[in-house]
């Protein structure tokens, strides 16, 4: 149990290390080539883990009240992002250094918090498209909010404080979803359905789009991408034959 939240702390430190060292300097110029391969790749985890588990169970598998959590968890990350932020923060940094950095660190803590109670609930076994995809997302995530904060002039113990933060929440979030599983399991279906709703909103609406800016500039990244849906969309078949018996 103390792999999956080791990965995601080490790779989300390790990812935001590699981000933030060109601002060592006073240089701002960091590598967007990283992103451009690496960030479709999470996509294609997360879209496997969408169209072969999440939303069967969410759309056509769960009673009223999980659907109705599921319909609250994306509208709430709805006005989140149009009203609050008035942007995408969670998915248009690395592209742009908007909004500011505090901005994009609470917004990215806010999916860390939903992604680390997620599969603290679940549990799904390590080769799952959610867990590689939880795992790519800290690396793509992590390495974009160090190039914000450091474009927004966060440098040197601040910066990396931050980056040491938020790569904690996310893990800390995955035993308080393991508390979380001795709650009547109605309330846990709810809570997982809230939670579903945030993910698939964030997937579609935000992730999914700037993929394929990103598959535009760099063609050799639908390599990465059609690779790793292939693979997601696999497991996923995995989980519910295994499900099915």
């Amino acid at each position: 149990m103390i792999w999956l939240p080791l990965g995601l702390a080490l790779s989300s430190w390790a990812a935001f290390a590699l981000g933030a060292a060109p601002f060592r300097s006073q240089s701002k110029e960091t590598t967007g080539g990283f992103l451009d391969h690496l960030y479709p790749v999470t996509v294609a985890f997360f879209l496997g883990y969408l169209g072969m588990t999440l939303l069967p169970h969410a759309l056509f598998e769960a009673r009223l009240p999980p659907l109705l959590a599921f319909a609250a968890g994306a509208g709430g990350m709805a006005f989140l992002t149009r009203r609050v932020f008035h942007s995408d923060p969670c998915c248009e940094i690395g592209h742009e250094p908007n909004p500011h950095g505090w901005a994009s660190f609470v917004a990215l803590s806010i999916c860390a918090v939903n992604d680390g109670i997620l599969i603290g609930i679940l549990s799904p076994s390590w080769f799952s498209g959610l867990n590689l995809g939880m795992v790519f997302h800290k690396v793509t995530s992590s390495f974009a909010l160090a190039v914000v904060l450091g474009h927004w002039h966060y440098r040197g113990r601040r910066l990396y404080s931050l980056g040491l933060i938020h790569g904690l929440i996310s893990p800390v979030c995955f035993f308080v979803g393991r508390l979380l599983l001795g709650f009547h399991p109605a309330s846990l279906d709810v809570l997982l359905g809230f939670s579903g709703g945030i993910l698939t909103y964030t997937v579609l609406t935000g992730m999914l789009p700037h993929s394929g800016e990103m598959l535009k500039r760099k063609p050799t990244a639908w390599i990465g991408f059609l690779a790793a849906l292939a693979l997601s969309l696999y497991l996923g078949y995995l989980h519910r034959a295994m499900h099915m018996r």
